[in-house]
């Protein structure tokens, strides 16, 4: 399942890592606002707190550390992005932040030593979700928890849904240099995100499906999606002005189902997953 050759890989992981490194000045206060709601639950779910020893990947600008950190835990960040690995080491003073891409994390992070491993929509954005998983399930000692979470289907992560519903609405096509899919996409659901853990030798598997509510002004959302995000805003801004106007006017639609007076009460859904390393 989901097996991608080595250009694939390469291709994928580029766009990924040269979009995301734009974005390390703007993504935190906006969409990586929206992420953190999701933060607290995918904490427990590892058993993260005080002492505890955690490995986080893809940290981003570095909030879900922050989170772990005012538990008592302590933690290795790590994010495959210089720029993101510049914004995370402000935010964490005196937090070991490391530039490493997944897979592909330094040998020194792999010796089985954290009590937890976790990743909050990291997943969504690797070349190669299988080694992926497999080197965190390295990275803990035995009973040691791996948690990651991805996004839900778009009919239920409305948040993000209602770009795409907009793009197609108006029969936008997307630009040719965007990659086609994620590598994740086919594990973005309960049971085969379940097996992606399983076949990394991780037991005692659950998914859980978790739905929060994102409360925002439908222009501010706009503008924290095209400057906290790759494939979306690329999506977007790869059409012509023209185009863009009229996703926009689709956009503000869709978003009127959700008003509260000025805001929008969006739903955002994800895919909490969690095993445990036996040996």
């Amino acid at each position: 399942m989901g097996k991608t050759d080595s250009a694939e890989f390469t291709a994928f992981a580029e766009f990924e890592r040269s979009g995301w490194a734009r974005r390390g000045d703007t993504y935190d206060s906006g969409f990586g606002a929206m992420t953190a709601g999701l933060h607290g639950r995918l904490l427990d779910a590892a058993g993260v707190g005080r002492g505890s020893s955690v490995l986080e990947v893809g940290c981003g600008s570095g909030r879900l550390a922050a989170t772990a950190l005012d538990r008592g835990a302590v933690v290795t960040a790590t994010d495959a992005v210089p720029e993101m690995v510049e914004v995370a080491a402000r935010a964490l003073p005196g937090t070991r932040v490391l530039q490493a891409a997944l897979p592909g994390l330094p040998p020194e992070l792999l010796a089985g030593s954290y009590d937890a491993a976790v990743g909050a929509f990291v997943i969504n954005h690797v070349p190669d979700p299988a080694g992926a998983v497999a080197e965190l399930a390295r990275a803990v000692r035995p009973g040691g928890l791996v948690a990651l979470s991805c996004w839900d289907t778009l009919d239920r992560n409305r948040a993000q849904g209602i770009f795409f519903d907009a793009v197609r609405a108006v029969g936008a096509l997307p630009p040719a240099d965007l990659p086609g899919t994620s590598p994740f996409a086919p594990y973005a659901s309960p049971d085969a995100f379940a097996t992606l853990l399983r076949e990394a030798g991780l037991t005692a598997v659950t998914v859980h499906q978790v739905t929060w509510t994102h409360r925002v002004t439908p222009d501010q959302w706009w503008q924290d999606v095209l400057s906290g995000t790759v494939l979306t805003s690329s999506l977007i801004e790869g059409q012509t002005p023209a185009i863009i106007a009229k996703i926009r006017a689709e956009y503000d639609h869709l978003t009127a189902e959700f008003r509260e007076g000025t805001q929008a009460a969006l739903p955002v859904a994800a895919l909490l997953a969690v095993g445990t390393r036996v040996a």
